[in-house]
């Protein structure tokens, strides 16, 4: 139904449409006339729906964000790619429209402020983006080749040493160590750990359900140290935080909230912290590269490591086969020729 707004007497619509939302001005103050222009621009949408159609690129990016990230741990994270792309690309552009040109021109924009890293996460978000519209809304889609967009990364696998790992609890404070002591005895990702939630933890089986990046999900088992861990948290006192497992006293209100993963008050309590233990170029997400290092030197097994992280190919896993290469390094230290075997008797004069 048409409205109007205390800023102006003309009519708007706001509609949505096969999942899809239109929204603009009838060009009207007469009601009626107004009906009229909101049933056909109605009419129109649903057409160029049945057919598929031409979408712009800012209806792909929003409608993937409803569909996809809305509720799930990766809902701030995958709200910034959108915004981030349409900083440097048209968002009414139809979809057909966009051409290998134009994802370099934005690639060439967005690596002058950002790590080649966040560039290329954001180009593979796009690609599920598209993936999707064409997929369940049947969208026209151009060809592209943003795997050839992305620019090589650096590997990056820095391990919290023992020492550092005492400094920087001694250096946290009070409210935080069982947080960054689950990353590191679980190797999840900060979003998984903030939105964590009492119903996902089954104490009876040792069992945690991780809701994972593109809302699925992987079982993870607990062991005794994760399960002393948890039944040690204070709850929430307000019911609506109830449902969170880690949660921090607001210096507000008293109030136990939840630790939000996005900068904030953990973000510079974080900070604060590494810099008071003398941490030199450590994040937080360095603490699941130290799970999997230590993990992986333990087991020898990378086809488990790689389960344990939810990985979903094992190639992401690969990273880290630096460590059974150094162990291998340390075996070939020790055996020689001259060193293993039987010994050569001395003739005796």
């Amino acid at each position: 139904m048409p409205f109007r707004t205390k800023k102006t007497r003309i009519y708007q619509y706001d509609i949505v449409v096969k999942g899809c939302r239109f929204r603009g001005s009838t060009g009207t103050d007469d009601f009626e006339e107004a009906k009229a222009v909101e049933a056909q621009i109605r009419a129109h949408a649903k057409a160029e729906r049945s057919r598929g159609g031409a979408y712009t690129l800012s209806e792909a990016l929003g409608t993937y964000y409803r569909d996809k990230a809305t509720g799930t741990p990766s809902e701030a994270t995958t709200r910034s790619q959108c915004k981030a792309i349409l900083k440097h690309m048209d968002g009414k552009a139809k979809l057909t429209s966009i051409t290998d040109a134009h994802i370099q021109f934005y690639v060439s924009k967005d690596r002058a402020t950002c790590k080649n890293a966040t560039v290329n996460r954001r180009l593979q978000m796009l690609g599920r983006a598209l993936k999707h519209m064409g997929k369940v809304y049947r969208a026209d889609l151009p060809t592209l080749d943003l795997r050839g967009a992305e620019t090589k990364e650096p590997e990056r696998v820095r391990e919290l040493s023992r020492d550092e790992q005492d400094a920087l609890f001694a250096a946290l404070p009070p409210a935080y160590p069982p947080f960054v002591s689950f990353a590191l005895l679980t190797g999840a990702r900060i979003s998984t750990i903030s939105y964590l939630k009492w119903h996902a933890v089954d104490m009876d089986r040792r069992e945690i359900t991780f809701l994972l990046k593109g809302g699925k999900t992987m079982i993870f088992p607990m062991n005794a140290e994760i399960a002393a861990l948890l039944s040690a948290l204070p709850r929430s006192n307000v019911i609506a935080n109830r449902s969170y497992v880690f949660t921090r006293v607001c210096g507000h209100t008293a109030e136990r909230i939840p630790i939000g993963p996005n900068g904030g008050v953990f973000g510079t309590s974080w900070r604060q912290a590494l810099l008071d233990a003398g941490i030199k170029d450590f994040h937080f997400h360095d603490l699941r590269h130290t799970y999997a290092t230590r993990m992986l030197r333990q087991t020898q097994n990378l086809k488990l490591v790689s389960r344990l992280l939810g990985h979903r190919k094992i190639e992401s896993t690969i990273r880290y086969a630096h460590v059974m290469i150094d162990d291998m390094r340390a075996a070939m230290d020790g055996y020689g020729l001259h060193d293993v075997g039987p010994k050569l008797r001395k003739e005796k004069r």
